[in-house]
C-alpha cells in the first residue's frame, strides 16, 4: 500500500499553498479590505491584523525565525474564524519552510476548524489530517480525516487504501475490506491497472480476520487479473494453509496446483502423495513423484520409499479396475462406481472416470459435491470444457466451492505461461 513520508508531505503542502495567503501590503490598504470582504473569507479581524500582518512580512522576507516568533506573539489573538483561517495558512505555510511537522499539523486543524474552508481545502486538508493522524498511529482520527476527504471529492494518493489501513489497523477489518475494493473500483473506473499486491493484501485482511470465504473471494480475484504461475501458486497455497480442508478436499486442490505448475517443494509433493494414498491411488502416486523428480526434487527419501510403495501396488490395482467397473454398473449405490472412477482418473483414462462418475451419481449415496468435483477434473482433463463447467457450477457448498470456483477460473483464464505457450506453438 502506498504511503507518503513526512517530507513528502510537506513537499505537497509548500507546493500548495503559495497562492492561498494575501500579502501584508494588501491587508494594509483599505481599498483591498474593502474587496476582501466581499471574498468567500473575510480579512483577518483587527484584533489579529497587526500580528498577522508581520508574520507574513518577516516569513516573505525568508526571517522564518523572526516569522515563528512573531506568530507565536500573535496567536493568542486568533479567535475568530477568519483569523483561525489565516493563522493556519501562516501555519502551514511556515511549518513546510521549516520543517516543522507539528506546526504544519497545527495550521492544518485550524484551517478545517475554522469552518472557511473552501471544498477543495477541505478534501485537500482533510486528507494531510488523516495522513499525519496516520503516521501518529491515531487510527480513529484517520479514519475520520481520510473518510471526509474522500466525500469531499478527494482521490489522489490511493486515499482509499490508507482507509483501508487505517480501518484495520482501527480493528474494522470489514471496513477496510470495503475500502480496498473501493480503491479497487477507483483504479478500474479511472482505467488504471490494479497493483497485484491490492489483491493479495485483501486475502490477508480476510485471512486475518479468519474468514475464509472473503479470502478465497479476493485470491480469486488476484488469478483473475494476474493469472501467472507464481500467482497461481501464491494463490493456494495461502488458501490451502487457510482453511482446514479434508484430506480428499486436499487432494482436489493439489490436483489443480499440479495442473498449474504450482508445485515446488518436498513438502507439496509430499502432501499430494499423502492425500491420494500409495494403496489407494498407486498409479497417480508414481506420476507424481516421477514428475517431482523431473521438477529437481529428487533427493527425497520419503518420496522414494512412497514410489516403491505406490509401483509395488500399481499391477495388482489395474488388474481389478475390470471387475471393479463391472460391479460397479451392478450396484444398488454409487460407492464402487466412485472408487473405479478415482482410480481411472489416477491413471489418465478421464473418459472411463467421467463415465463411471456419471453412474455414480445416478445410483446415489455418494458425496454429490465430490463427484461433481472429480467429473469436473475427468472432463477438463480430457477437453470438454463445457462439461467441467456445468460439474463445477453444481459443486455449491463448503470448502468444495472454493475449490470448485478455482477450477472453473482455471478453465477460464488457465496460466500466462500456459497461453505464451500456445502463442509460440503456433
Amino acid at each position: 500500500m502506498k504511503r507518503i513520508s513526512s517530507k513528502a508531505l510537506a513537499m505537497i503542502l509548500a507546493g500548495s499553498l503559495t497562492a492561498v495567503m494575501p500579502t501584508a501590503a494588501q491587508a494594509a490598504k483599505k481599498k483591498e479590505e474593502a474587496a476582501q470582504t466581499e471574498q468567500r473569507v473575510p480579512s483577518p479581524t483587527k484584533a489579529y491584523a497587526e500580528g498577522y500582518n508581520k508574520t507574513v512580512n518577516l516569513l516573505q522576507a525568508g526571517d522564518f525565525a523572526g516569522a515563528k516568533t512573531a506568530y507565536d506573539a500573535s496567536a493568542g489573538s486568533v479567535t475568530a474564524p477568519n483569523d483561525m483561517y489565516w493563522a493556519g495558512n501562516v501555519a502551514i505555510q511556515l511549518g513546510s519552510k521549516t520543517s516543522d511537522q507539528a506546526l504544519q499539523k497545527s495550521g492544518i486543524q485550524m484551517v478545517l476548524d475554522s469552518g472557511l474552508a473552501s471544498p477543495e481545502e477541505n478534501s485537500r486538508y482533510s486528507f494531510f489530517a488523516g495522513q499525519f493522524a496516520y503516521q501518529d498511529k491515531d487510527y480513529a482520527k484517520a479514519v475520520e480525516y481520510l473518510q471526509r476527504a474522500y466525500e469531499a471529492g478527494y482521490r489522489d494518493n490511493d486515499i482509499a487504501t490508507t482507509l483501508a489501513e487505517a480501518n484495520n489497523n482501527a480493528g474494522d477489518s470489514a471496513a477496510a475490506l470495503k475500502w480496498l475494493n473501493t480503491a479497487i473500483d477507483d483504479r478500474k473506473a479511472a482505467g488504471q491497472t490494479v497493483p497485484e499486491n491490492w489483491f493479495k493484501r485483501g486475502a490477508a485482511l480476510a485471512l486475518d480476520a479468519k474468514n475464509g470465504t472473503e479470502a478465497s473471494i479476493w485470491l480469486g480475484r488476484l488469478v483473475q487479473a494476474y493469472p501467472d504461475q507464481t500467482n497461481w501458486r501464491d494463490t493456494l497455497v495461502v488458501y490451502r494453509d487457510g482453511v482446514n480442508l479434508t484430506t480428499q478436499e486436499n487432494l482436489d486442490l493439489m490436483r489443480l496446483m499440479r495442473q498449474v505448475g504450482a508445485l515446488k517443494s518436498e513438502r507439496d509433493y509430499g502432501e499430494y502423495v499423502d492425500a491420494a494414498d500409495p494403496r489407494r491411488l498407486p498409479g497417480e502416486v508414481v506420476a507424481v513423484i516421477d514428475e517431482a523428480s523431473a521438477n529437481g526434487v529428487s533427493n527425497s527419501t520419503y518420496l522414494n520409499e512412497q514410489r516403491k510403495v505406490a509401483q509395488g501396488n500399481v499391477s495388482g490395482d489395474k488388474a481389478g479396475l475390470a471387475g471393479a467397473e463391472k460391479d460397479a454398473r451392478s450396484a444398488s449405490t454409487g460407492k464402487t462406481a466412485a472408487v473405479t472412477a478415482d482410480a481411472y482418473l489416477g491413471y489418465g483414462d478421464y473418459a472411463k472416470a467421467a463415465d463411471l462418475y456419471t453412474v455414480a451419481l445416478e445410483k446415489g449415496s455418494v458425496d454429490a459435491d465430490e463427484i461433481h468435483t472429480r467429473r469436473g477434473i475427468a472432463r477438463a482433463q480430457s477437453g470438454d470444457k463445457s462439461g467441467a463447467m456445468e460439474d463445477f457450477d453444481a459443486v455449491q457448498s463448503g470448502n468444495r466451492e472454493a475449490i470448485a470456483d478455482y477450477w472453473k477460473l482455471y478453465l477460464e483464464k488457465g496460466t500466462t505461461a500456459a497461453v505464451a505457450a500456445a502463442a509460440a506453438a503456433s
